[in-house]
């Protein structure tokens, strides 16, 4: 199967990996059916803002190094300071494999937040660190896949991934930061991880042992209450759907509440 195709954005003809067209796809279909007003973060070659455009959306982006284009509005942005962006100016973030590179998460998600209109989607896709190949890799390495080894000291802070965050932590900080979760998917799947479903019984029961009934008083992580045993059990079922338990990537969008 061909790794590459080819698609024409703006009359050019550019090629794209057959996994960004799955994952942005995803994308596409939690964009409003409107004309909407779409910011996305550290846009790099802009395909798939230029795409957006090219449906008739009003597009701004933001690159560390600017690409200087001249068919889309770019702003210079380093993400861990303000964005200088008005708040409340869109009606979508995308934020698209960035996220693990920058210093502070919850920083991020508020200036996303900030610049959202009330109700806007922030669409944030980053690497599943809680995949089962990755926590395999874990127990015998001490590290995850995205990050298999330690980072090079010479390496400019931030164009490695120095914040690759599992899920729940992910989903924490949404919701800490004003975010209501809509959906959680992934796409990108490899076909002989499915061999690891014949200990997917024992996970689930491990998963649900520890976030539903292990220390149930414990501070912080207390399991009685109602909203508590319904929050433990979303991210429990989370962790273990297909897309989390198999899946390469996490694709979440989740909407600025009112």
């Amino acid at each position: 199967m061909k790794k590459y195709e080819n698609i024409t954005i703006g009359g050019e003809v550019v090629r794209k990996h057959r996994r960004d067209i799955r994952k942005d796809e995803i994308i596409f279909s939690h964009i409003p059916d409107k004309k909407c007003a779409v910011f996305e973060s550290s846009a790099g070659a802009a395909i798939l803002s230029r795409q957006l455009r090219d449906q008739g959306h009003d597009v701004t982006i933001s690159n560390y190094y600017l690409q200087n284009f001249k068919d889309i509005k770019e702003i210079h942005a380093d993400l861990n300071q303000p964005l200088e962006l008005p708040d409340s100016s869109f009606d979508v973030v995308i934020c698209r494999e960035v996220i693990e590179h920058v210093e502070s998460v919850p920083h991020v998600l508020r200036e996303f937040n900030r610049i959202l209109k009330p109700g806007g989607t922030l669409v944030l896709t980053f690497p599943n660190r809680l995949q089962i190949r990755s926590r395999f890799l874990h127990l015998f390495s001490g590290f995850y896949r995205g990050m298999k080894s330690p980072i090079n000291l010479d390496v400019p802070f931030g164009e490695a991934h120095i914040n690759l965050i599992g899920y729940p932590e992910m989903d924490y900080f949404l919701r800490k930061t004003g975010y209501e979760v809509k959906t959680v998917e992934s796409s990108y799947f490899q076909k002989s991880d499915r061999l690891f479903s014949l200990i997917r019984p024992l996970i689930r029961f491990t998963t649900r042992h520890y976030l539903l009934k292990y220390k149930k008083n414990a501070q912080e992580h207390e399991k009685t209450k109602p909203e508590n045993i319904a929050y433990n059990t979303f991210i429990a079922e989370t962790l273990l759907s297909d897309a989390l338990f198999f899946g390469k990537d996490v694709i979440v969008t989740a909407h600025k509440q009112n």
